[in-house]
C-alpha cells in the first residue's frame, strides 16, 4: 500500500510544481498526519522539497530526473517488442570477433562484456571491463 502510495506521489509531483498539502492528501487518500508523517520522512531524505510557509511540496530535482528516467526504463521494458534481440558476450585482450559482417576488437588488456540490444528502431552496445 505504501509503495502505491508513494508511485502517486512522486507520479504527481513527477510536474515540477509545487503542490499544496491538502491536493496531495486527498490524491494519495490519506490523513494529514499520516501526509505530514511521510512528508517528513521524504524531505529528511531529500526526495521532497517542503515550503513550511505555504504548505506545499515538490519533487526534489535530482529524483526527478531519477524518477523520470526509471520510469521510461520501465516503460521501455514493457512495450519491448518480441523482435528484439539481446545477448552478451565477452571478448578476451587483445582479441578480434566478427559477428554479421561487424568486426569488433578489443584493443585494450583486459576482458570486455558487450551488452547488445537490437531491434527495428535502436541499436544498442554496452560495454563494460570484466574484473
Amino acid at each position: 500500500m505504501l509503495s502505491t502510495r508513494l508511485e502517486k506521489l512522486l507520479s504527481l509531483l513527477s510536474d515540477n510544481v509545487w503542490h499544496n498539502m491538502d491536493e496531495v492528501g486527498e490524491t494519495l487518500e490519506i490523513s494529514q498526519d499520516k501526509l505530514q508523517q511521510m512528508i517528513k520522512s521524504l524531505t529528511e531524505a531529500d526526495l521532497i522539497q517542503y515550503n513550511p510557509a505555504t504548505s506545499q511540496i515538490k519533487l526534489n530535482q535530482n529524483w526527478k530526473t531519477l524518477y523520470e528516467k526509471q520510469r521510461e526504463k520501465n516503460q521501455e521494458t514493457q512495450a519491448r517488442p518480441q523482435d528484439t534481440a539481446v545477448g552478451t558476450m565477452i571478448i578476451p585482450p587483445q582479441k578480434t570477433l566478427v559477428i554479421q559482417c561487424t568486426r569488433i576488437t578489443n584493443l585494450t588488456d583486459n576482458s570486455l562484456e558487450l551488452g547488445i540490444r537490437i531491434n527495428k528502431k535502436l541499436r544498442e552496445i554496452a560495454i563494460n571491463r570484466v574484473m
